[in-house]
């Protein structure tokens, strides 16, 4: 493919990423696997960028797994993200991020369905209303712990102690990076350099690499 083709599709799947004020959402199993991993993202955000990132003591898991499993029916899920938005919305915050990229699929799937199909939400609503007396309003932001990461990519690795590379080169390393489905291919349009050209773990790997950095 020409480079102007290459361009013209990167073009496509930039995304718009808030700059501060955080509703961070931990993972069910992110946390129980890899539980460094979110003690690692919250330090970078708070203590290192000095970034506003709030988690509720009331939130719960998104039952995406459940929903992606055939168990949990499609507005049962729903209604669990509605309260989760509406968590959000009743402590004053509007940009949303999961931990999770199960969750992020299912957040981007549902807000999608909901753009489309405005009588599934009013319904939704309508059922939280009725189950906890709650309301909520739509991010103004959804982006995955990795989108924020990115974003920020250039101040942390000005930060970083290491750099990724061959301590008897000097070269950078090279690295193979895993792009979780739910995150590049359900909607590419809202994953860095989508299905196609993702780049949100290769840009933070390049950037970490680069000499005298």
């Amino acid at each position: 493919m020409k480079i102007e083709g290459k361009k013209a599709i990167w073009s496509e799947y930039q995304k718009e990423i808030a700059d501060d004020r955080y509703f961070y959402v931990r993972s069910c199993i992110r946390q129980n696997f890899f539980p460094g991993s979110e003690v690692a993202f919250l330090r970078i955000m708070r203590e290192e960028l000095g970034k506003d990132v709030y988690e509720h003591p009331c939130h719960t898991t998104c039952s995406g797994i459940g929903y992606h499993g055939d168990v949990v029916p499609v507005e049962t899920a729903m209604t669990v993200v509605a309260r989760q938005f509406a968590l959000m919305t009743e402590a004053g915050y509007k940009n949303y991020v999961p931990s999770c990229i199960t969750s992020f699929g299912l957040y981007t799937e549902i807000l999608e369905t909901w753009h489309h199909f405005p009588e599934v939400e009013d319904k939704v609503r309508v059922q939280l209303r009725k189950a906890t007396g709650r309301e909520f309003d739509i991010p103004d932001n959804l982006a995955h712990a990795s989108d924020i990461i990115y974003k920020f990519r250039k101040e942390i690795a000005a930060k970083a102690k290491y750099r990724l590379i061959n301590k008897n080169t000097g070269e950078p390393l090279k690295v193979v990076d895993h792009i979780g489905c739910h995150y590049a291919k359900m909607f590419p349009s809202k994953g860095v350099g989508g299905a196609e050209y993702p780049y949100v773990l290769a840009g933070m790997v390049e950037e970490l690499g680069r000499r005298g950095g």
